[in-house]
């Protein structure tokens, strides 16, 4: 197998073939910055181009090309390719007067709404100009395909600073140089090899999870009736409808140590904390329509299933249930409920982590998978069948301390994530430098203002304080 070509796996390729249902499957970031002081001449674009250009040799990622397999004979794969031609992935634009947050916000869901061409490494910077406060702002957006939260974070250290370090003095134009071709037969052996690996990758797991499955299955319960009472179908709300091509955007910002201080007054985990957050704003929006069910809202919360140490940039993840006791009017009684249901989570995860496939074979797949997603979405089956989940919600662990980014101070760092059919709301949510950011996005013609419901995280904080004195 050619070493510059890296097979991808059945969860990785899945992003690339769920885009043929209309939307697209990239993740990214807001980041608010301040500019370094007594710079009266700081060109943050070109500085951040030559700034990009030194920290590549350390994100080997941001260089993979996407490459197809001849004949869909297995999943696509990855190419190293040269340095890309950063005049094209870091771009600018400027927004119009005033340069408000609302209008900061739109942007973001425009850029968001857009896919992510497949003809260059699969991600995009774009520099916004004109916020009237006079912060620098840096949207970023990179395919799932290429990497889930952690490898995130990771692709993170590779670009931020905890100090103010400047780029070298050097000639900040693009030196791209053209893709070294990779010939046909090639491509085609590799997928062919990748696939018969993970055939037979398949086929040796089949014996221990057959065991895996036994041994559960003569424990207390037995393991079918486990996975099917863990499983859940949601009430339908709002949320569970085809998502338009537009989406809307909104953030949040709550001092981290008044949620720590909440997680430790009742015994509760600084997830189970955001988790209560959410669902007090997600209560009072649909009171507010008389669209809230009397079943409690599911949240689809994806968890991770990479081993400790492993520093791999893909992705390694799955999605569980979790109830948001939405039927519970009393705040402090949701809390309980929240903590009481991800504690048997856990349990569940623990029990289960040994059979949740994370590859699968690539015969064929970008035909079938490519062609189940369209159908998915030409027929609405989304708003037919019965919902999983009602909002899915993303918790991912960040940096403690300020960082920097091309000599300029990050400020704030909002998540950017992802919306699908049947499931057109997304909260996301990282620390950052004593904040907890949310990023809400939705599909336009689901929830036009999301601000609705972002400043609903701050007043569910603070009844949840105020039952803490």
């Amino acid at each position: 197998m050619p070493k510059r070509l890296r097979p991808l796996s059945g969860l990785d390729a899945a992003f690339l073939y769920l885009e043929a249902a209309g939307t697209p499957m990239h993740v990214g970031s807001v980041m608010l910055l301040q500019p370094p002081p007594r710079r009266r001449h700081y060109d943050f674009h070109r500085t951040l181009i030559a700034h990009m250009r030194e920290r590549l040799p350390q994100a080997p990622v941001l260089r993979r090309v996407l490459r197809e397999a001849p004949l869909d004979l297995g999943h696509p794969m990855w190419s190293d390719g040269p340095m890309p031609d950063l005049d094209k992935h870091v771009q600018t634009r400027r927004l119009p007067a005033p340069g408000s947050l609302t209008q900061l916000w739109r942007q973001v869901a425009d850029l968001h709404a857009d896919p992510l061409p497949r003809d260059r490494p699969l991600w995009q910077f774009v520099v916004i100009e004109g916020l009237a406060s006079g912060e620098l702002v840096l949207y970023s957006k990179i395919h799932h395909a290429l990497l889930d939260g952690q490898g995130g974070t990771a692709l993170a250290q590779a670009l931020l600073d905890v100090r103010p370090t400047q780029p070298r003095r050097g000639s900040s134009k693009s030196d791209a140089r053209p893709a070294q071709a990779t010939r046909k037969r090639d491509l085609a052996a590799t997928a062919l090899r990748a696939s018969a690996q993970q055939l037979a990758t398949l086929m040796r797991a089949l014996p221990m999870t057959l065991k895996v499955a036994a041994d559960a299955a003569r424990g207390a319960g037995g393991l079918i009736s486990r996975l099917r009472d863990s499983v859940t179908l949601a009430p339908r709300t709002p949320f569970n409808a085809q998502v338009g091509p537009q989406r809307s955007f909104a953030v949040a910002s709550l001092p981290l140590d008044r949620v720590k201080h909440v997680a430790r007054h009742f015994g509760a985990s600084l997830n189970d904390v955001v988790l209560a957050l959410c669902a007090a704003t997600l209560r009072d929006y649909l009171l507010r329509r008389k669209a809230l069910p009397d079943r409690p809202l599911i949240a689809a919360m994806p968890v991770s299933l990479r081993a400790a140490g492993n520093a791999e940039i893909n992705n390694q993840v799955s999605m569980v249930q979790c109830a948001l006791a939405t039927d519970i009017a009393d705040p402090v009684e949701r809390l309980r409920a929240i903590s009481a249901a991800t504690g048997q989570l856990k349990r569940e995860v623990a029990s289960f982590r040994g059979l949740i496939p994370t590859d699968f074979p690539g015969f064929a797949a970008p035909i079938w998978a490519s062609g189940l997603s369209r159908l998915w979405a030409r027929t609405r089956i989304a708003e037919r069948l019965p919902p999983l989940a009602n909002v899915a919600i993303s918790n991912v662990p960040g940096p403690a301390v300020p960082l920097y980014l091309a000599g300029a101070k990050v400020q704030h760092y909002f998540p950017v994530s992802i919306v699908t059919h049947g499931l057109g709301l997304n909260i996301t949510v990282n620390s950052y430098a004593g904040w907890l950011e949310f990023g809400l996005i939705a599909g336009r013609d689901i929830a036009p203002k999301l601000d609705t419901l972002a400043n609903g995280l701050a007043r569910g904080l603070n009844v949840l304080m105020a039952n803490s004195e």
